[in-house]
């Protein structure tokens, strides 16, 4: 099972500020749009492995990008994967 930390923002222009910021810290992460599992004022969300937690938030603190909220997202990716379906 694959933990992510989901990070929400407020607006557009904060989820690609820290898409730049992350970009340039090296930090593994994703732009994506926010999943239907959470609320969010922005359509984009970063998505980052849990162990990262922690940096990304002071890191995003630290260049004055503001967000919404971090949740907790566990995925099971090998159920989630699409299914072959054969035409006949």
């Amino acid at each position: 099972m694959a933990v992510y930390a989901v990070i929400t923002f407020h607006t557009t222009h904060f989820a690609l500020k820290a898409k730049k910021v992350l970009e340039k810290s090296g930090i593994p992460f994703e732009t994506i749009p926010v999943p239907r599992e959470f609320s969010s004022d922005c359509g984009f969300c970063s998505k980052i492995p849990w162990e990262h937690k922690e940096q990304t938030e002071k890191l995003l603190r630290d260049n004055d990008v503001e967000f919404d909220q971090i949740y907790r997202w566990e995925r099971d990716e090998a159920k989630e994967k699409k299914k072959t379906f054969e035409f006949v």
